[in-house]
C-alpha cells in the first residue's frame, strides 16, 4: 500500500513541478516530510540529489521510493514523476500542428508559476531562525546583482566576505 502512496505523491509532483530545479524542492517537501522522512533526512536527500545527475525531483522520487519499497517502488516513484510530463510533451506536440497558442502568454504563464514555486521553495528551505544580519547582506547581493552592472558572483562572494568580516562585530555590538 506504501508503494502506491509513493508513487501517487511523485506523480502529482510531475503534475506541477514544470520549471525543475530547485523550483521544486518546496513542492517536494511539502509532500515528503510530514509522511516519510524527517527535516534531517530531507535536507540530506535534497544535498544528494543535487549532487547526482539528473532532475531533483526525479532523484528524490527514486531516494524515497528505495528508502521505503525498495527497487520496485525506486523504479515506479520515478517513472511516475516522468509520466504526465512525458505525457504533455506527447500532446502538446499533437496539437501545436493543430491549435496556434500565443507563445508570448503561454511564456509569461509559464514563467509566473515558476516564480511562484522558486519563492516557495525559498520560504520552505529559509533558515529556522532567520538572522536579520544574513537577511541585509543576501537582499544587498541581490539587488547589487539585479540593479547595477556588477556581475551577480561578485556581489555574492562579498556579501558572504563582509558578513564573515563585518557579522561577528556588528552581532557582538547588538548583543551590548
Amino acid at each position: 500500500m506504501e508503494t502506491i502512496e509513493v508513487v501517487w505523491t511523485f506523480f502529482k509532483i510531475g503534475i506541477i513541478a514544470f520549471g525543475g530545479g530547485w523550483s521544486t524542492v518546496g513542492i517536494i517537501k511539502n509532500a515528503v516530510v510530514p509522511h516519510w522522512v524527517d527535516e534531517g533526512t530531507f535536507r540530506s536527500l535534497i544535498a544528494i540529489a543535487q549532487s547526482t545527475p539528473g532532475p531533483i525531483a526525479l532523484n528524490a522520487a527514486t531516494m524515497v521510493g528505495w528508502y521505503h519499497g525498495g527497487i520496485l517502488t525506486a523504479m515506479l516513484a520515478t517513472l511516475s514523476v516522468v509520466t504526465f510530463p512525458v505525457l504533455m510533451i506527447v500532446l502538446t506536440t499533437f496539437l501545436a500542428n493543430r491549435v496556434s497558442l500565443n507563445q508570448q502568454n503561454l511564456n509569461n504563464a509559464l514563467k509566473t508559476g515558476s516564480l511562484a514555486m522558486m519563492l516557495m521553495t525559498l520560504w520552505v528551505l529559509r533558515p529556522a531562525s532567520a538572522d536579520p544580519l544574513l537577511l541585509f547582506f543576501a537582499l544587498a547581493a541581490f539587488y547589487i546583482g539585479a540593479f547595477t552592472r556588477i556581475n551577480s558572483i561578485w556581489a555574492i562572494l562579498g556579501a558572504g566576505f563582509l558578513n564573515a568580516l563585518l557579522g561577528p562585530l556588528i552581532r557582538s555590538i547588538w548583543q551590548r
